[in-house]
């Protein structure tokens, strides 16, 4: 990320407002928006969905910059990005994190989760919660996540293998166990694709087998396994950056 080529760049759009230009500079202030999207991560919307609020605040910042003014373009857009994604988080995800929004979904899941036990005479998977409930998968594993951010996760279950969680991914005793470690494992998600969160909460959330997971994911057993092999791997690296 440089600083110097990014008010540059900005400099030149302003002088000479092309389509050309905006997307120079738009392009040389994609790694700050990164930056800035990564520190929202973590709080119920995905990452992605961050990064493009982050381009398009930049985009907007673009626009209304003066490259007479002496003032530095990262100095001007900073401010920018960060105002776009808190409103943006206050509107998106703001009901599923008031206790009250948090109840009222709660308790539409746990409706939608016994309507189809008494139905089916099995436990619905989170895509069939959605397909009930009319909701995106992910809104489903957001409640889900929320309703257990409290509670400590049980970690005596063995899978295929015989491990149990604690053994396979021992610092999420950690990360239950204080506030401030559950917010460390919330960020370190977001270095997981939409894939592998989607994986991990089906094993550890729903305590999915990873022939169950592979079959929700509409994958082979191997390809599950080889994920999640590789998202614990990550998750403990950057657990462990955090302690």
């Amino acid at each position: 990320m440089d600083a110097a080529r990014m008010h540059a760049t900005a400099c030149a759009y302003y002088q000479s407002p092309t389509e050309e230009n905006l997307n120079s500079a738009l392009q040389e202030a994609l790694p700050l928006c990164a930056l800035i999207a990564r520190r929202f991560a973590g709080r119920g919307v995905e990452y992605e969905d961050l990064y493009q609020v982050a381009a398009m605040a930049c985009v907007t910042a673009l626009k209304k910059f003066d490259g007479e003014r002496g003032l530095k373009f990262t100095t001007f857009v900073t401010p920018t990005i960060t105002g776009t994604l808190r409103n943006y988080l206050r509107d998106k995800a703001g009901l599923l994190h008031t206790p009250r929004g948090l109840r009222e979904q709660g308790a539409q899941l746990a409706q939608a989760r016994e309507a189809f036990l008494q139905q089916h005479h099995h436990e619905a998977s989170p895509r069939e919660l959605a397909e009930m409930l009319g909701w995106e998968v992910s809104q489903v594993l957001m409640v889900l996540s929320a309703q257990e951010a409290g509670n400590v996760s049980s970690l005596d279950q063995t899978d295929e293998e015989g491990l149990t969680t604690g053994e396979r991914i021992p610092f999420i005793e950690q990360g239950f166990e204080k506030s401030e470690r559950r917010q460390d494992l919330l960020k370190a998600l977001a270095v997981l694709s939409h894939q592998e969160k989607l994986l991990i909460a089906l094993r550890f959330q729903q305590r999915m087998s990873q022939r169950e997971a592979a079959k929700e994911m509409g994958l082979s057993q191997m390809q599950v396994s080889r994920m999640e092999r590789r998202a614990l791997q990550l998750l403990r690296k950057e657990m462990e950056g955090n302690l």
